[in-house]
């Protein structure tokens, strides 16, 4: 790393601030860092909430684009709207991020990613962002961090809510949901669609002349989405989710005019049962099922479909000791991929113990994690965490850690059929990683500071075709960020620093930008919300060789909202105002100047 750009950095970030606010704001809780309910500023990870406010707020559709301006994500899109989509969170694969909705996991066992890009935000009730390995809570997938995915839940009365929005290209967009509650019982429905002309994703020949096409490559999605709570005792409660959104994404395929198509569905459905076992021991069973499936239209031939179904139970005790609490928790995971390829192996099964102890012991802050993977494909592995923080007076905190993490080979990886190229290879070693990280935390009044540093070395990487573990990855960085009220203006600001790097060959991973910087100002005034937002990434590598460069950008966007009477508010955002062509993968298209306004319905 660049000591004197880490420097600059941390001096950038640093806010000029009244003494005025003298209180330390109530941190929010979170579930993802520990899998237990835990205040952010206690928890030994540098984990982040985006909550339903701020998801209405920036006036973006999809995960993908809401992701792209927060530190320590790279997202690399293959064209438009409902394009595929890869996120590499920390400089680590796009495989590496294990992605949750209401705890169960829906990357896909083929190719080991998830489909983000067509979860609607319509149906997000919150976002946790956990950043850096977390095998030793989640097992498998988490070496670059967890993304999980809180479906919209109920509350006491009946709210119902109704949005309609227009934009650039074609875009429309309508949803609509009721939620409600009485006593302990609450629920929430809510169905949507949206659908948009897109632009030309593929629109260079030069970069891409066997894909090229004058046309525009559209994306339409339908969704639905539903919860339902009912407490009884005192602490007990049972309850599910449910989400379903389906997409369909044209593209150009390769050497035909054919407009071309995917289809791609994900589902998540769970049920849990929460009792109180005795005073200060908690027992929450968990059981669900996911799928994604992937329907591949490139031709007017039968499609090829790749499909993963996932099946999950999970049985976690919390107990409270008389010095901290305790975690432990025993999971059974059934992954099988089916579809038009014929795997020679096609399911596999995970059972994993883990254990968790934690506590405030004054000024100190503990936490120690271990948890034990059983794999039916390559045998056992064990994973590890170790935290510590210090208060070192009630505004600065400091915090070290140190953890492993792994990755299972995926489906491809292991069992893709011979088809003249090489095949799957199924000797293959689970991908491992050992991180360690130290941070230092500021808080006064509504104002917060954070620094994080990260080194995590990853090992046994797979590349190639056919398929080995042959490479080593190093992921260093800093992540510098600045929340808080000045003048009025709630602002935020962050630079995020990453060197990214095969340590083989010492050539930059591709599509992982070595800078990125954010800031947000917004203000709340009367019947008025308004805001801006702005966001640059250095220059990348599209390729392992570091030879087609792609040049940095910077973007910037607007949002104004304005509440018209009590219940009725008009939102309006415009994004790409600079109208900047870019690219975040090589020859793909990304949209320039966009606007987009809705009505939306909230009875207050």
């Amino acid at each position: 790393m660049n000591i004197r750009l880490c420097a600059t950095a941390i001096a950038l970030a640093w806010p000029c601030i009244s003494n005025a606010a003298e209180m330390v704001a109530l941190a929010e809780t979170v579930v993802t860092a520990t899998r237990q309910e835990a205040r952010a500023n206690e928890v030994m990870a540098s984990v982040e909430v985006i909550d339903r406010e701020a998801i209405e707020q920036s006036g973006q559709s999809s995960i993908t684009d809401l992701l792209s301006g927060h530190p320590g994500i790279r997202i690399s899109t293959n064209g438009g709207p409902g394009s595929s989509a890869s996120i590499f969170m920390r400089g680590a694969e796009s495989r590496h991020t294990l992605v949750l909705i209401d705890g169960m996991r829906i990357n896909t066992a083929t190719t080991g990613q998830p489909s983000l890009e067509i979860i609607p935000l319509a149906s997000v009730e919150r976002i946790e962002i956990l950043r850096g390995p977390a095998s030793f809570l989640y097992g498998s997938e988490a070496i670059g961090g967890v993304i999980q995915i809180f479906t919209r839940k109920g509350m006491q009365g009946l709210h119902p809510e109704l949005f309609v929005g227009i934009g650039s290209n074609n875009t429309r967009e309508v949803d609509a949901s009721l939620s409600g509650g009485s006593g302990r019982l609450s629920y929430s429905l809510g169905v949507g669609y949206s659908d948009t002309d897109g632009i030309n994703a593929n629109p260079d020949p030069v970069k891409q002349p066997f894909y090229y096409q004058p046309d525009r490559d559209g994306y339409r999605n339908t969704r639905f989405n539903g919860s339902v709570s009912l407490g009884f005792r005192t602490r007990d409660e049972i309850g599910a989710t449910v989400l379903r959104t389906e997409g369909r994404n044209h593209f150009d395929a390769f050497g035909t005019a054919y407009d071309a198509y995917l289809d791609k569905t994900v589902t998540s459905f769970g049920a849990y049962m929460v009792n109180e076992l005795a005073s200060g021991w908690m027992s929450t069973l968990r059981v669900g099922a996911s799928e994604d499936e992937l329907q591949n239209h490139d031709s007017a031939a039968a499609p090829s479909v790749f499909r993963t179904r996932q099946r999950q139970f999970v049985w976690q005790h919390d107990v409270k000791l008389p010095l901290g609490s305790l975690l432990a928790a025993y999971e059974h995971l059934e992954q099988k991929a089916d579809g038009t390829t014929a795997y020679t192996v096609d399911s596999r099964h995970i059972n994993s113990l883990l254990l968790g102890w934690g506590a405030k012991i004054g000024s100190h802050f503990v936490q120690v994690n271990a948890r034990h993977d059983d794999n039916s494909q390559f045998g056992g592995k064990t994973t590890g965490h170790l935290g510590y923080g210090y208060q070192l007076n009630p505004e600065w905190r400091a915090r070290a850690s140190i953890s492993t993490a792994f990755n299972a080979p995926t489906f491809n990886q292991l069992y893709w059929p011979d088809t003249g190229f090489g095949g799957g290879n199924p000797n293959l070693k689970p991908e491992k990683a050992l991180n360690r990280e130290v941070g230092l935390n500021w808080e006064r009044g509504v104002h917060a500071v954070s620094v994080t540093y990260y080194n995590n070395k990853v090992r046994d990487l797979i590349s190639g075709w056919p398929p080995e573990n042959v490479d080593k990855a190093k992921l260093e960085g800093l992540e510098v960020g600045y929340s808080g009220d000045v003048l009025g203006y709630r602002l935020a600001a962050g630079v995020d620093l990453l060197d990214a790097r095969d340590t083989k060959t010492d050539k930059r991973l591709r599509r992982r930008a070595d800078q990125a910087f954010f800031a947000q100002l917004s203000r709340k005034q009367g019947a008025w919300n308004w805001g801006m937002d702005w966001n640059a990434e250095g220059r990348r590598f599209d390729d392992p060789a570091n030879t087609r460069k792609m040049g940095g950008y910077a973007l910037l966007d607007a949002f104004v909202h304005y509440r018209i009477a009590r219940d009725w508010r008009i939102e309006a955002r415009a994004n790409n105002l600079l109208d900047k062509r870019y690219e975040t993968a090589w020859g793909y298209g990304t949209e320039g100047v966009n606007v987009f306004v809705g009505l939306r319905y909230t009875p207050m």
